[in-house]
């Protein structure tokens, strides 16, 4: 028979293997002690979790910025392509804006109604309340293109694309007028006077009357180019009133037309335009291509002119979720970067270089923009969160294919 105190001995075992054991089996399938090479796992997919919901959050908010911007690209390379065309060289007389406009618009025209026809556009002739914005947008479009075509024959590519930088403000002020939700504060206006103020500093538009004569002999040569320069940059002016008209009825417009209705509204408007200026104007003289890289840039001008047209569309109508609208000046101000693309293609293309003063502004003008895209302003979410509901339930099953 077993003694009192090997009972109790007994007993204390027994309790402290129970408090050993664990009290449920999730905590008997976890190691007391985790290796670190689970836990640097663990942290891993925690940090890639946290990485891939910021980026998605990123891209939803950010997007139309995005696409703004990567339609810039395609704009600089547009704009160079226009300039070789135009410029008279071994080939022979350069091509007439109208000429150039005819061919892209032409492009344009047959990609957008493929693209239309493959994915199955609703409405490719646009909706009723919205052909008015979209006439609107296709005259201001056609100026628009046609004041930076005829400036960038007598401007230089840099010059000639800083100034459609004033299109940008121009419309944030008009769209924040007519565009409910939308706001341009204090801050974007001080960006935008700071912008023009590079503006200024590149174009120099009246320094060549200060200049001086290289000698009597080149006075009407001289003259010619200052009015040349002159008649450029007033064209480029109303270019910029152009694209300014056209920006504000694409944030008009917003989700009630697919984006590719909006380009083939400003394609075919543009190309009856164009045909109508060549068979009319006698000063236009039509030249075919005369060689194999004059065809390749006519076809490689329409597909960018196409890509430019649809990115820019898609990025300037995006509202981003839970937003009524806000972002649309936010994305306008990525139309400055195609500078950058300018500058690169005047070095590497034209063998230019910008002066000290000139690279003075252009830091102006692209500090300013990203500032202006970055800078984030407080809005009433309150407010805005039923005209987002009103709006979805407006364009529930109405919508294109979106970009």
């Amino acid at each position: 028979m077993a003694s009192p105190q090997s009972y109790k001995a007994s007993s204390s075992t027994r309790t402290q293997s129970r408090s050993i054991l664990p009290s449920n089996l999730d905590d008997a399938q976890t190691p007391l002690l985790r290796s670190s090479s689970q836990e640097q796992d663990d942290k891993s997919t925690s940090c890639w979790t946290q990485w891939k919901t910021k980026g998605h959050d990123f891209w939803l908010q950010s997007k139309g910025m995005i696409l703004v911007l990567l339609s810039q690209f395609f704009g600089a390379s547009m704009n160079v392509m226009t300039q070789y065309l135009e410029i008279d060289g071994e080939r022979g007389a350069g091509m007439d804006p109208f000429q150039i406009l005819f061919a892209r618009m032409s492009i344009t025209v047959i990609a957008s109604y493929l693209y239309m026809w493959y994915a199955q556009v609703p409405d490719p002739l646009g909706r009723r309340p919205v052909i008015g914005l979209l006439t609107l947008r296709a005259v201001g479009g056609f100026f628009g293109v046609f004041g930076l075509y005829y400036s960038v024959k007598y401007l230089p590519l840099s010059e000639a694309t800083v100034l459609t930088f004033l299109a940008p403000i121009l419309s944030c002020y008009t769209t924040s007028l007519f565009v409910p939700h939308e706001t341009f504060t204090w801050k974007q206006q001080l960006a935008g006077v700071v912008s023009l103020g590079g503006v200024v500093l590149i174009a120099r538009p009246f320094s060549f009357m200060n200049a001086p004569s290289d000698g009597p002999s080149d006075k009407d040569g001289a003259q010619a180019d200052e009015l040349h320069h002159l008649l450029a940059i007033l064209m480029a002016l109303v270019g910029v009133l152009g694209a300014a008209c056209a920006y504000t009825t694409i944030r008009m417009i917003g989700k009630r037309s697919h984006p590719l209705v909006s380009v083939t509204y400003f394609s075919v408007y543009s190309t009856l335009i164009s045909c109508i200026g060549m068979a009319v104007l006698p000063s236009v003289d039509f030249k075919l291509p005369s060689t194999s890289i004059e065809w390749t840039l006519l076809v490689a001008l329409g597909i960018c002119g196409f890509l430019l047209q649809f990115l820019l569309t898609a990025g300037l109508a995006y509202v981003p979720p839970g937003q009524a609208a806000g972002s649309g000046n936010r994305a306008t101000s990525m139309l400055y970067t195609q500078m950058l693309f300018a500058l690169f293609y005047d070095k590497v293309i034209w063998g230019n270089t910008l002066s000290a003063m000139s690279w003075a502004g252009s830091g102006l003008i692209l500090v300013s923009a990203i500032y202006v895209a970055m800078a984030r302003e407080p809005h009433d979410d309150a407010n805005a969160q039923p005209e987002v509901q009103h709006a979805d339930e407006r364009n529930e099953g109405r919508e294109g294919p979106s970009v």
